[in-house]
Protein backbone atom coordinates (compact mmCIF):
# COMPACT_ATOMS: atom_id res chain seq x y z
CA UNK A 1 0.00 0.00 0.00
CA UNK A 2 1.41 3.14 -1.31
CA UNK A 3 0.64 6.09 1.45
CA UNK A 4 2.23 9.78 1.54
CA UNK A 5 1.37 10.45 -1.76
CA UNK A 6 1.10 13.97 -3.61
CA UNK A 7 -0.96 13.77 -6.12
CA UNK A 8 -4.54 15.11 -5.63
CA UNK A 9 -7.30 11.98 -4.54
CA UNK A 10 -10.38 13.17 -5.96
CA UNK A 11 -11.46 13.83 -9.40
CA UNK A 12 -10.74 16.61 -11.49
CA UNK A 13 -13.14 18.39 -13.37
CA UNK A 14 -17.09 17.16 -13.47
CA UNK A 15 -18.18 13.83 -13.22
CA UNK A 16 -21.10 12.53 -15.51
CA UNK A 17 -24.01 11.62 -13.77
CA UNK A 18 -24.23 11.79 -9.87
CA UNK A 19 -20.90 12.21 -7.89
CA UNK A 20 -19.56 9.97 -5.36
CA UNK A 21 -18.89 11.96 -2.09
CA UNK A 22 -16.87 9.75 0.59
CA UNK A 23 -17.37 10.62 4.03
CA UNK A 24 -16.19 10.15 7.45
CA UNK A 25 -15.76 11.84 10.61
CA UNK A 26 -13.31 11.98 13.98
CA UNK A 27 -12.70 12.92 16.95
CA UNK A 28 -9.41 14.78 18.76
CA UNK A 29 -8.21 11.16 20.42
CA UNK A 30 -8.00 9.54 16.57
CA UNK A 31 -6.04 12.95 15.46
CA UNK A 32 -2.56 10.57 15.32
CA UNK A 33 -4.04 8.04 13.32
CA UNK A 34 -7.07 9.22 11.05
CA UNK A 35 -4.52 10.44 8.47
CA UNK A 36 -3.27 7.43 7.55
CA UNK A 37 -7.02 6.19 7.05
CA UNK A 38 -7.81 9.45 5.06
CA UNK A 39 -4.44 8.66 3.39
CA UNK A 40 -5.57 5.41 1.58
CA UNK A 41 -8.60 6.92 0.47
CA UNK A 42 -6.99 9.63 -1.22
CA UNK A 43 -5.51 6.17 -3.19
CA UNK A 44 -8.36 4.87 -5.09
CA UNK A 45 -8.60 3.56 -8.43
CA UNK A 46 -11.65 5.26 -8.84
CA UNK A 47 -11.27 8.76 -7.50
CA UNK A 48 -14.36 10.76 -5.53
CA UNK A 49 -15.29 13.92 -6.20
CA UNK A 50 -15.13 14.53 -2.38
CA UNK A 51 -13.71 13.60 0.74
CA UNK A 52 -15.16 15.44 3.77
CA UNK A 53 -13.77 14.81 7.14
CA UNK A 54 -16.51 16.04 9.44
CA UNK A 55 -15.40 17.53 12.86
CA UNK A 56 -17.45 19.26 15.82
CA UNK A 57 -17.01 22.86 16.84
CA UNK A 58 -17.83 21.18 20.33
CA UNK A 59 -14.18 19.29 20.45
CA UNK A 60 -12.06 21.57 18.54
CA UNK A 61 -11.62 24.63 16.48
CA UNK A 62 -9.73 24.98 13.39
CA UNK A 63 -6.48 26.23 14.60
CA UNK A 64 -6.49 23.33 16.96
CA UNK A 65 -6.25 20.67 13.59
CA UNK A 66 -3.18 18.97 13.81
CA UNK A 67 -1.05 20.14 10.66
CA UNK A 68 -0.27 16.48 8.95
CA UNK A 69 -4.55 16.09 8.65
CA UNK A 70 -4.57 20.08 7.16
CA UNK A 71 -1.62 19.11 4.85
CA UNK A 72 -4.56 16.77 2.87
CA UNK A 73 -6.80 19.48 2.06
CA UNK A 74 -3.42 19.96 -0.48
CA UNK A 75 -4.65 16.45 -2.08
CA UNK A 76 -8.46 17.37 -2.40
CA UNK A 77 -9.74 16.11 1.39
CA UNK A 78 -12.33 18.99 2.77
CA UNK A 79 -12.45 19.69 6.59
CA UNK A 80 -15.92 20.46 7.79
CA UNK A 81 -16.83 21.78 11.59
CA UNK A 82 -19.81 22.07 12.37
CA UNK A 83 -22.32 23.29 15.57
CA UNK A 84 -23.25 20.45 18.37
CA UNK A 85 -21.67 17.19 18.50
CA UNK A 86 -23.57 14.11 16.71
CA UNK A 87 -20.60 11.64 17.21
CA UNK A 88 -20.61 8.72 14.69
CA UNK A 89 -24.02 10.33 13.11
CA UNK A 90 -21.57 13.02 11.62
CA UNK A 91 -20.29 10.34 8.64
CA UNK A 92 -23.34 10.56 6.88
CA UNK A 93 -26.36 13.20 8.25
CA UNK A 94 -24.32 16.09 7.14
CA UNK A 95 -23.43 14.77 3.66
CA UNK A 96 -27.33 13.83 3.39
CA UNK A 97 -28.00 17.02 3.84
CA UNK A 98 -25.63 18.90 1.45
CA UNK A 99 -25.88 16.24 -1.40
CA UNK A 100 -28.81 14.54 -1.13
CA UNK A 101 -29.01 13.80 -5.00
CA UNK A 102 -25.27 11.74 -4.96
CA UNK A 103 -24.01 8.88 -4.11
CA UNK A 104 -22.62 8.81 -0.29
CA UNK A 105 -19.85 6.29 0.57
CA UNK A 106 -19.25 6.06 4.57
CA UNK A 107 -16.03 5.42 6.40
CA UNK A 108 -14.49 4.66 9.45
CA UNK A 109 -11.63 6.74 10.91
CA UNK A 110 -9.47 3.69 12.19
CA UNK A 111 -9.10 1.79 9.12
CA UNK A 112 -6.46 1.13 6.05
CA UNK A 113 -8.49 0.58 3.44
CA UNK A 114 -7.89 -1.35 -0.18
CA UNK A 115 -7.35 1.24 -3.69
CA UNK A 116 -10.31 -0.53 -4.66
CA UNK A 117 -12.87 0.05 -2.27
CA UNK A 118 -14.99 2.71 -3.82
CA UNK A 119 -14.69 0.83 -7.62
CA UNK A 120 -16.17 -2.05 -6.02
CA UNK A 121 -19.03 -0.22 -3.78
CA UNK A 122 -19.84 1.68 -7.73
CA UNK A 123 -19.72 -1.42 -9.61
CA UNK A 124 -21.99 -2.79 -7.16
CA UNK A 125 -24.23 -0.39 -7.57
CA UNK A 126 -24.49 0.35 -11.08
CA UNK A 127 -25.75 -3.55 -11.09
CA UNK A 128 -27.98 -2.40 -7.90
CA UNK A 129 -29.06 1.08 -8.18
CA UNK A 130 -31.62 1.05 -5.50
CA UNK A 131 -29.71 -0.56 -2.91
CA UNK A 132 -27.73 -0.03 0.34
CA UNK A 133 -24.16 -1.71 -0.81
CA UNK A 134 -21.84 -2.79 1.70
CA UNK A 135 -18.22 -4.98 1.86
CA UNK A 136 -18.98 -6.39 4.92
CA UNK A 137 -22.45 -7.05 6.53
CA UNK A 138 -24.12 -9.43 9.12
CA UNK A 139 -27.20 -11.88 8.79
CA UNK A 140 -29.97 -10.48 10.91
CA UNK A 141 -30.81 -13.71 12.93
CA UNK A 142 -34.20 -14.21 14.35
CA UNK A 143 -35.87 -16.39 17.16
CA UNK A 144 -39.16 -18.67 17.22
CA UNK A 145 -40.92 -15.41 17.87
CA UNK A 146 -39.77 -13.40 14.98
CA UNK A 147 -37.44 -10.89 17.20
CA UNK A 148 -33.81 -10.43 16.81
CA UNK A 149 -31.22 -13.14 17.91
CA UNK A 150 -28.53 -11.05 20.02
CA UNK A 151 -25.93 -9.23 17.96
CA UNK A 152 -23.05 -11.46 18.71
CA UNK A 153 -24.70 -14.50 17.88
CA UNK A 154 -25.18 -12.96 14.15
CA UNK A 155 -22.93 -14.32 11.45
CA UNK A 156 -21.00 -12.92 8.46
CA UNK A 157 -22.71 -12.73 5.30
CA UNK A 158 -21.70 -15.60 3.27
CA UNK A 159 -22.60 -16.61 -0.31
CA UNK A 160 -25.07 -13.67 -0.11
CA UNK A 161 -25.76 -13.39 -3.97
CA UNK A 162 -28.57 -11.15 -4.03
CA UNK A 163 -30.15 -7.70 -2.07
CA UNK A 164 -31.71 -8.48 1.14
CA UNK A 165 -33.48 -6.79 3.61
CA UNK A 166 -31.72 -9.49 6.72
CA UNK A 167 -28.16 -8.25 5.54
CA UNK A 168 -26.85 -5.43 8.15
CA UNK A 169 -24.06 -3.29 7.07
CA UNK A 170 -21.41 -2.61 8.91
CA UNK A 171 -19.61 0.60 8.71
CA UNK A 172 -16.18 -0.08 8.90
CA UNK A 173 -16.32 -1.65 5.61
CA UNK A 174 -17.31 1.04 3.62
CA UNK A 175 -20.57 1.48 2.83
CA UNK A 176 -22.48 3.08 -0.46
CA UNK A 177 -26.32 4.95 -0.21
CA UNK A 178 -27.85 5.72 -3.08
CA UNK A 179 -29.69 9.14 -2.92
CA UNK A 180 -33.09 8.58 -1.01
CA UNK A 181 -32.30 4.83 -0.14
CA UNK A 182 -33.17 6.24 3.56
CA UNK A 183 -36.39 7.38 5.03
CA UNK A 184 -36.89 11.13 5.77
CA UNK A 185 -36.70 10.56 9.66
CA UNK A 186 -32.86 9.40 8.73
CA UNK A 187 -32.56 13.41 10.40
CA UNK A 188 -34.36 13.41 13.40
CA UNK A 189 -32.23 14.13 16.28
CA UNK A 190 -34.50 14.10 18.78
CA UNK A 191 -35.24 10.43 18.10
CA UNK A 192 -32.30 8.93 17.29
CA UNK A 193 -30.53 10.09 20.50
CA UNK A 194 -33.05 8.77 22.50
CA UNK A 195 -33.14 5.40 20.61
CA UNK A 196 -29.65 4.79 19.38
CA UNK A 197 -27.24 7.18 20.92
CA UNK A 198 -24.04 5.16 20.54
CA UNK A 199 -25.24 2.87 17.09
CA UNK A 200 -25.67 4.76 14.12
CA UNK A 201 -25.21 1.65 11.56
CA UNK A 202 -28.71 0.46 13.42
CA UNK A 203 -30.66 3.70 12.94
CA UNK A 204 -29.36 3.97 9.13
CA UNK A 205 -30.31 0.56 8.85
CA UNK A 206 -33.87 0.98 10.48
CA UNK A 207 -33.87 4.24 7.88
CA UNK A 208 -33.21 1.79 4.79
CA UNK A 209 -36.02 -0.45 6.06
CA UNK A 210 -38.48 1.96 6.20
CA UNK A 211 -38.09 3.20 2.70
CA UNK A 212 -38.01 -0.54 1.40
CA UNK A 213 -34.83 -0.19 0.68
CA UNK A 214 -32.50 -3.95 0.80
CA UNK A 215 -28.64 -4.25 0.91
CA UNK A 216 -26.36 -5.85 -1.27
CA UNK A 217 -23.14 -6.89 -0.65
CA UNK A 218 -20.01 -6.65 -2.86
CA UNK A 219 -18.74 -9.65 -3.09
CA UNK A 220 -20.78 -13.28 -1.68
CA UNK A 221 -18.09 -12.98 1.44
CA UNK A 222 -17.43 -10.44 3.79
CA UNK A 223 -13.66 -8.66 3.52
CA UNK A 224 -12.36 -7.85 6.57
CA UNK A 225 -9.64 -4.54 6.20
CA UNK A 226 -6.86 -3.87 8.62
CA UNK A 227 -7.68 -1.44 12.00
CA UNK A 228 -4.71 0.90 12.40
CA UNK A 229 -2.34 0.32 15.10
CA UNK A 230 -3.60 2.09 18.19
CA UNK A 231 -6.87 3.23 17.34
CA UNK A 232 -8.68 1.08 19.26
CA UNK A 233 -8.78 2.47 23.04
CA UNK A 234 -11.73 3.87 23.03
CA UNK A 235 -13.62 2.13 19.81
CA UNK A 236 -17.41 2.87 20.57
CA UNK A 237 -17.65 -1.26 19.20
CA UNK A 238 -16.17 -2.11 22.62
CA UNK A 239 -19.00 -0.08 24.43
CA UNK A 240 -21.85 -1.40 22.07
CA UNK A 241 -20.97 -4.75 21.90
CA UNK A 242 -19.48 -5.43 25.94
CA UNK A 243 -21.88 -3.57 27.34
CA UNK A 244 -24.78 -5.20 25.25
CA UNK A 245 -25.59 -2.09 23.78
CA UNK A 246 -26.32 -2.79 20.43
CA UNK A 247 -28.94 -5.34 21.21
CA UNK A 248 -30.63 -2.99 23.41
CA UNK A 249 -30.63 -0.19 20.60
CA UNK A 250 -31.48 -2.70 17.91
CA UNK A 251 -34.27 -3.41 20.52
CA UNK A 252 -35.70 -0.04 21.09
CA UNK A 253 -35.52 0.81 17.30
CA UNK A 254 -36.77 -2.14 15.91
CA UNK A 255 -40.07 -2.08 18.64
CA UNK A 256 -40.49 1.66 18.21
CA UNK A 257 -41.10 1.67 14.48
CA UNK A 258 -41.82 -1.93 13.82
CA UNK A 259 -39.46 -3.52 11.25
CA UNK A 260 -39.50 -6.85 12.12
CA UNK A 261 -41.83 -7.27 9.47
CA UNK A 262 -39.17 -6.16 6.38
CA UNK A 263 -36.95 -9.39 7.90
CA UNK A 264 -40.00 -12.11 8.68
CA UNK A 265 -40.99 -11.75 4.47
CA UNK A 266 -37.39 -11.59 3.49
CA UNK A 267 -34.68 -14.85 3.33
CA UNK A 268 -31.12 -15.01 1.76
Amino acid sequence: MHLLKTEKGVLSGERKGKKIIVSLTTYPKRFHVVHLSIETLLNQTLKPDKIILWLSKEEVHHNEIPRHIQKLTNRGLEIKLVPGNLKSYKKLLYSLQEYPNDLIVTVDDDVLYPDFLIEGLYRKYLENQECVTAYRCSFMKTNDEGKLSPYLSWKPARECFKPSYRLFPTGVGGILYPPKSLYQEVFNESLFTKLAPTADDVWFKAMALLNNTKTVQVYENCIEYPLIDGSQEEALWKINNGENQNDRQLKEVFDFFDLYRYIEKDEI
